[in-house]
């Protein structure tokens, strides 16, 4: 779950402006660069309502934003 908390965080910052690759580079300057499979922890975050995606022609790929339920969970992680 860290791993999702911390994708989350870093779409929640940049909601609806970024795509795999730019959370790609977030994640290498976190030093997870290669270690997490972001395209799996995206699905997963989308499969379980965390986050959705939408397509804008100015990009190749989607854009990713953080749903309500999202931001719930990043609401509780900091509470806790």
């Amino acid at each position: 779950m860290e791993t999702k908390i911390l994708i989350l965080k870093m779409i929640a910052k940049h909601d609806g402006k970024w795509t795999w690759y730019q959370i790609e580079r977030g994640l290498n300057a976190k030093g997870l660069g290669g270690v997490v499979n972001s395209t799996e922890v995206l699905q997963a975050l989308i499969d379980e309502g965390f986050i959705t995606t939408k397509s804008d022609p100015r990009y190749p790929s989607p854009l990713y934003s953080i749903t309500e339920l999202g931001r719930a969970i990043l609401l509780k992680e900091a509470e806790e």
